[in-house]
Order: structure tokens, then C-alpha cells, then sequence
């Protein structure tokens, strides 16, 4: 187990000493029955008192986490780590916690007016997702929706800017409207920026069709028709077994009973129930999607 002390920080040696071996501990990086470094010896290597290593190790013991072998030394221990309260895994990590913050230049006044805040607002109940493309809004909207026990709304960058939304929301918008969504974002928020799912994710494990097979894309958003052909063309799809149908046209549905797949996005997909032509090709990466399920599942404040 390797430790790291810093004798300019704010937090006193003793309590990084603690913190650090607590968390090695709990962690598994220091295994159950082992040595712990002797008092002289991390005295020596950190040019500290040897009081000090002595009072953390002290301290230690009286936590249950180590014991001390007369003629031997301190020894990691389990008798704490089982603890059905499990104060001393959480004193470790919001030990750690104070230590990472204060270390960065936070004062502990700073520390607490954030913390404080995060235990008085109300947690969001909600997304909003932030984009212009009202069809690309939608299919968004739609994809979170499935993933998410969150109600999802949208609005346009514009409106956004203008402050017309939800305080309480957490914010969500594709990677490539991060510089226009931080000029206007206020400093006291965040915004979850969404990563697009790969060519490759999307057609992993599709079966080649027949060279005669007709093939439709359909969706309202127009980049969605035009990506999708490329990505079919550049897999050796003929382009003239390939139909495009924009939702936005009147009786866009015809001739679809002919195709033998039918590529849409996940707003498009609620169309067709039980049909087994349908591909849903989604626009959201899977980890942002993940990210954004831990985020209604916990109920994080931002």
C-alpha cells in the first residue's frame, strides 16, 4: 500500500495518515493480518515525528482497524470493518472527501455552504433536455424517457438562454452544444452533456439483407435519414434498395409494408408495436445513458 502525505496542506499529517490507511483498509489494499509500516519507518521516509505516526496508529486502534503485537507492531484488523452502522467507512470517506476539497484551494467555509446546500434543495425531479432541432429534441426526449424514472421536457437553446426553464431541472444537451450552453449557464449548475452512440454500436450483430432487400429509414429528424444512409452505403447497401421517410410528410408510411427492415429511431419505434422489421438505431451513447439513470435513480443534486 503506497502512501502519499503533504506537510503544506491544510489537513494535518495525523489525519492524512488515518484517512489514507482507513481507506486502504476498507478498500482491500491492505489485507486482512498485515503489517502496517513500523512508526520509525514512516517517520523516516516522511521526515515526520515519530508522535505523529504513533498517534494515528493510536487512533486507529481505538477505531477497531488495527491491533497492536507487542514485540511486532500494528497489524490491520477486521473486528471494525463489520460494523452494521458502518460509521467508520463513512467517517473514512468523508474524511477523504474534506481532504480532496481542501487540498484543491476550498476553504472549509466554502465546504459547507456547498454541502449545505445540497442537503435544503429540493432534489430534481426531472430533465431538461436542451436543443434547438425540435425533431432531435423529441427523439432525445424519447430515448432519456425509456432509460430514466425522470420526467423528461426540452427546450431550445434560446429559450434556455433566456432563463425560461425549470431551476430544479438537471440540464442535459448533446457534446457539441457545450461551448454555446456554458456562455449562459449560471455558475451554481451543470449540464449533463450527452455522448452520441457509435456506427459501430448501432450495427453490431445485424444480419447482412440480401442484395434485393428493400430497406427503410424513417424518422422526423432529417440528419437522422441522411446519417443512416451513408452508414448503409458504406456498408455495401446498394442505394437503391434504400427508402427514406420523413415523419413530417403526409402518408409516410406507405410502401413500408414492403421493406424487409425498417430503421428508425426510438420516437418512430412506438409506431410500429411488435413489428420484428423494426432496427432502432439510438442516438445516446449507453454510458451517457447509464449516467443519466444513476442520476434519477439517486436523485443527485447537480
Amino acid at each position: 500500500m503506497k502512501i502519499w502525505l503533504s506537510k503544506n496542506s491544510e489537513v494535518p499529517v495525523r489525519e492524512q495518515l488515518i484517512t489514507q490507511i482507513t481507506l486502504g483498509i476498507i478498500s482491500g489494499d491492505l489485507p486482512v493480518g498485515e503489517k502496517l509500516f513500523s512508526t520509525r519507518e514512516l517517520a523516516r521516509r516522511f521526515k515526520i515525528h515519530a508522535n505523529t505516526v504513533s498517534s494515528a496508529y493510536q487512533k486507529l486502534s481505538e477505531q477497531g482497524l488495527v491491533e497492536f503485537k507487542k514485540g511486532s507492531g500494528f497489524y490491520n484488523c477486521e473486528t471494525k470493518q463489520k460494523d452494521s452502522d458502518g460509521e467508520t467507512e463513512l467517517d473514512a470517506l468523508i474524511a477523504a472527501f474534506f481532504q480532496t476539497a481542501q487540498s484543491n484551494g476550498f476553504s472549509k467555509d466554502e465546504i459547507q455552504n456547498r454541502l449545505q446546500k445540497w442537503f435544503t434543495v429540493k432534489p430534481p425531479e426531472q430533465f431538461l433536455v436542451i436543443e434547438s432541432d425540435k425533431n432531435l429534441r423529441e427523439i432525445l426526449i424519447e430515448e432519456i424517457s425509456q432509460t430514466t424514472n425522470f420526467r423528461v421536457i426540452g427546450t431550445s437553446f434560446e429559450e434556455f438562454a433566456k432563463k425560461h426553464y425549470n431551476k430544479n431541472a438537471i440540464f442535459t444537451a448533446m457534446i457539441n452544444e457545450k461551448p454555446k450552453i456554458e456562455s449562459v449557464l449560471p455558475a451554481d449548475k451543470i449540464c449533463f452533456y450527452i455522448k452520441p452512440r457509435s456506427v459501430s454500436d448501432s450495427i453490431t450483430g445485424e444480419t447482412r439483407p440480401q442484395q434485393n432487400d428493400l430497406i427503410a429509414v424513417v424518422s422526423g429528424w432529417e440528419k437522422f435519414l441522411s446519417w443512416s444512409k451513408t452508414i448503409l452505403i458504406a456498408a455495401n447497401i446498394e442505394s437503391d434498395s434504400i427508402i427514406l421517410r420523413s415523419t413530417a410528410e403526409k402518408d409516410w408510411k406507405k410502401g413500408l409494408k414492403n421493406a424487409f427492415l425498417i430503421i428508425c429511431d426510438a420516437l418512430v419505434a412506438k409506431e410500429f408495436p411488435n413489428d420484428k422489421r423494426i432496427r432502432t438505431f439510438r442516438l445516446i451513447a449507453d454510458a451517457s445513458l447509464s449516467e443519466l439513470k444513476d442520476f434519477s435513480d439517486n436523485k443527485i443534486v447537480p
